[in-house]
């Protein structure tokens, strides 16, 4: 489109700048490392997402699953995992013949300050450093607290309806054990005087029913 010279005209002058505003954007090594960064943190998500939406969804694997992804997040968000980054972004760069260099940024015009106890405003100068604190660090901050947020609910569920996810393994527990977690659930799905178990009933049922059941069940589906 920028040298689409049959577009004429106030608006074809507009669209043939605009694009080559864009390309000029695009091929830019911060642009390339921008992709690198996003697919690298949403192929990790996507991989948790997958699980978590899955119809023979495990707790337990769902619990560890996201573990693995907040671990792989937080080790990513290091000056180690960011140069991982640029090593990946340089090898595209080099494909594309984008110099693997930062371009400097506009210098920003100071704030004035409008009252004498306000700190002096001092960003950060080099590009390469301030991508890595104002892009990097900022995208995966965001990514880290929401798969936080996200592991604290699973677990929570885990610790209420775990047990019920490997009724097999009651085998190995003892009746007082069982009655515990039977009781816990029995809490949680209490509303006032009303109650949607009974906890020393389900106990006795979940021991008929795992004496039943090969060790092939795997979920409660099966």
């Amino acid at each position: 489109i920028a040298d689409d010279t049959s577009l004429t005209g106030s608006s074809g002058s507009t669209a043939r700048s605009d694009a080559k505003a864009l390309a000029n954007s695009v091929a830019k090594f911060k642009f390339v490392v921008s992709i690198v960064v996003w697919y690298n943190i949403l192929f990790e998500i996507n991989i948790t997402s997958k699980q978590l939406q899955a119809k023979d969804l495990d707790i337990h694997a769902a619990v560890q699953q996201l573990q693995h992804t907040q671990a792989y997040l937080v080790d990513c968000r290091s000056d180690i995992g960011f140069a991982r980054m640029l090593v990946d972004a340089a090898e595209i760069a080099k494909d594309l013949e984008i110099p693997p260099t930062f371009e400097a940024e506009p210098r920003l015009r100071r704030r004035k300050k409008q009252f004498a106890y306000e700190a002096e405003d001092e960003p950060v100068q080099d590009p390469k450093q301030n991508f890595k604190v104002n892009f990097f660090f900022a995208i995966l901050d965001t990514a880290i607290r929401s798969v936080e947020e996200r592991f604290e609910q699973m677990r929570t569920i885990e610790s209420v309806f775990g047990f019920l996810y490997h009724i097999h393994g009651l085998q190995s527990k003892t009746s007082q054990e069982i009655l515990e977690c039977c009781m816990k659930l029995e809490s949680a799905l209490q509303h006032g005087d009303n109650r949607d178990l009974v906890a020393s009933d389900l106990c006795g049922e979940l021991q008929s029913i795992a004496r039943r059941l090969s060790k092939e069940t795997k979920s409660p589906q099966d």
